[in-house]
Parts: C-alpha cells; sequence; structure tokens
C-alpha cells in the first residue's frame, strides 16, 4: 500500500506541448504515457481550480522518466506570456534530473542551442566528483542537471 506523501508527478504548464514532449524526450529520455484534452465542460466546471475564461481547455500529457520521475504537461487555449522566475520569489522554481555523463550532456545541447546559466562545475566534497549545472526548457523554466 502506498505511504502517506508518495510522490506522483509535478503539473508544468507549457506554450507548445509537442515541443516540450520532444525536448524531455531527446535529452533525458522520457515517454509519453498519456495524453489527452481537459475539455471546456471540464475546465469551467472548476472555476475555482482554473480559473478560465469560458471556452477555455487545455491539451495535456503524461510524461515519464526512465526511472519513473512523471510531469504533467498542460498546454491551455488561454496560454499567457511566461513572466521570468526569480529564486526569491515564493513558489516551485526548478526540477533536477540526473544525468550519467554530464560533459556530454552538456555539450550535446549547447550545440543544439539549449541555454545554460553557466558551464558544468563540481559539487562540493564528499560529492566533488559528481557535478552540476541549470539551464532552460524551451519555456525557460529551469532544470538543474546532476551526475
Amino acid at each position: 500500500s502506498e505511504k502517506p506523501g508518495t510522490f506522483l508527478h509535478v503539473g508544468l504548464t507549457v506554450s507548445n506541448l509537442d515541443r516540450t514532449i520532444a525536448f524531455y524526450e531527446t535529452y533525458f529520455g522520457f515517454q509519453v504515457i498519456q495524453r489527452g484534452t481537459f475539455s471546456e465542460d471540464f475546465i469551467g466546471a472548476l472555476p475555482q481550480l482554473y480559473d478560465q475564461p469560458a471556452g477555455a481547455y487545455a491539451d495535456f500529457a503524461m510524461i515519464s522518466s526512465p526511472d519513473g520521475m512523471v510531469l504533467e504537461l498542460f498546454q491551455f487555449s488561454t496560454n499567457e506570456e511566461k513572466k521570468p522566475l526569480r529564486w526569491n520569489q515564493p513558489g516551485y522554481h526548478h526540477v533536477c534530473l540526473r544525468v550519467e555523463h554530464m560533459q556530454q550532456t552538456y555539450e550535446k545541447m549547447v550545440a543544439d542551442g539549449i541555454p545554460f546559466y553557466f558551464p558544468p562545475r563540481a559539487l562540493r566534497a564528499p560529492r566533488d566528483h559528481e557535478y552540476w549545472v541549470f539551464l532552460k526548457d524551451p519555456d525557460g523554466n529551469m532544470i538543474e542537471l546532476q551526475g
């Protein structure tokens, strides 16, 4: 049986569902496990949750990493422009993924035009043989890589 607080997934609103799915598939091996649409009726029935105008709908996809981490991606028909994230603003600001070959992953992503905040840096002892780095996904959301 599940224990209280068992991690299930993280929800993320994106501007382009297909582009975001391709990003996570290409660089991190995620796979689509479910895809569909939250209809106008579904969104409209929960105005206190979704806070959307009449007629709004959202396409969604559940994608899973090779080890089972799940992201639930939403693309709303009413998407707004993303505001820049700042570390000192309350709320979620990044996800962290482990990669096997940090330098190879970094070099491939840089060659593909993925923006990074800085090159990989060594973690602190006792993990100083591992590296960490921050990058932006297609919508500018922060992702930390360790490995």
